[in-house]
């Protein structure tokens, strides 16, 4: 930089020192002010804790493991007979995806119309427990929810809530993206329906993930079960027919008489043939959907009391923090504008 540059910064510096120190002294001449202010909110905000509802908070963490995907050389034996007992079905949910289900409004709004362990439905409980929505739907006709909505209204106000959940309450997260820990956060001010819909929220999306995951070779395992259920039934028809027919043999000795006698032995050895692979794959179907089902396992749950959010030293001490600020914030706006009135006048 040249020699003039320097000295221009020089006494940008020198003026901004001025500047801070002209402030430190405004600030220290007025601490009295800025105590009583700072005291003042602080104690409104811990005032405000008090006469508020406590927030609570319910976590729940569970590891998830996959099945085993595939069945090798084993799902040949059945497609043979045309059915494939390899892979599972809901790949859609794998990774991240599930936690995105645990948000979505159809599996939020199964539980919120599920009955809790007193019998209410949850939905009902959150109105319940929130007093402005109690007096505005208990007004309109809407609260009592029926477990199955059958209304414009009713679908609109329960989207409401979905909404409020999902924005507000509802925190669903990995713990690392290396590990298959999960972890699902509520929070909300009645501790009863913070614990109760956690878990009745991870309960029901881990089994309709299970139930989807495996769907396919659930249907595969119905067909076969189908399909053995017909052969057992034709193959006892067919020994019954083999069995009156070598009655009637008794008493001819002809060995064209004695033709049907052998057609039915056949098909009772096919149909015992036929019956035994069917068997064998419905078995092993159902060993491989064993394994492919997905494991899921409730690490840590909420217990009573629930965590309470809110810290009365922490929003004394914030409150405080503020306080200070927003009388600073003030005073030295009154300032600046006495400033720039001052030079408005000089210039005229």
């Amino acid at each position: 930089p040249t020699p003039i540059q320097h000295a221009e910064d020089e006494i940008s510096l020198i003026d901004l020192w001025s500047k801070l120190n002209d402030w430190w002294a405004y600030a220290w001449a007025r601490k009295g002010w800025i105590i009583f202010w700072s005291l003042l909110l602080g104690i409104a905000n811990i005032g405000l804790v008090y006469t508020s509802p406590p927030t609570y908070t319910a976590t729940l963490t569970f590891a998830l493991e996959e099945g085993e995907s595939g069945g090798g050389s084993l799902s040949g034996l059945a497609s043979q007979f045309g059915y494939n007992i390899g892979g599972s079905g809901g790949g859609v949910f794998a990774g991240d995806n599930l936690l995105e289900l645990m948000k979505s409004r159809r599996l939020i709004q199964d539980v919120l119309l599920s009955p809790g362990a007193s019998g209410e439905s949850y939905i009902n409980h959150y109105v319940r427990t929130s007093h402005d929505m109690l007096d505005v739907w208990g007004s309109e006709g809407l609260y009592p929810f029926p477990l199955l909505v059958s209304t414009r209204s009713q679908d609109s106000a329960i989207g409401e809530v979905v909404l409020s959940i999902q924005e507000n309450s509802l925190s669903v997260a990995k713990q690392d993206k290396d590990l298959s820990f999960v972890t699902l956060s509520y929070t909300g001010h009645d501790e009863d329906f913070v614990k109760g819909f956690t878990e009745a929220l991870v309960e029901y999306t881990t089994s309709y993930y299970v139930r989807t995951k495996t769907a396919k070779s659930q249907e595969n395992i119905d067909k076969l079960q189908r399909r053995t259920d017909s052969v057992t039934t034709e193959l006892e028809i067919a020994m019954l027919t083999f069995a009156q027919a070598s009655e009637r043999d008794s008493y001819t000795s002809q060995l064209a008489a004695k033709v049907p006698t052998i057609q039915a032995q056949m098909k009772v050895t096919m149909l015992t043939t036929f019956y035994g692979e069917l068997v064998k794959n419905l078995e092993l179907s159902k060993t491989l959907a064993a394994r492919e089902e997905p494991l899921i396992q409730i690490i840590d749950r909420p217990h009573y009391p629930l965590l309470v959010r809110e810290s009365k030293a922490k929003a004394g001490v914030l409150g405080a923090i503020l306080g200070g600020f927003l009388y600073l914030l003030f005073m030295g706006g009154r300032e600046f504008i006495r400033d720039l009135s001052q030079q408005a006048s000089q210039l005229k």
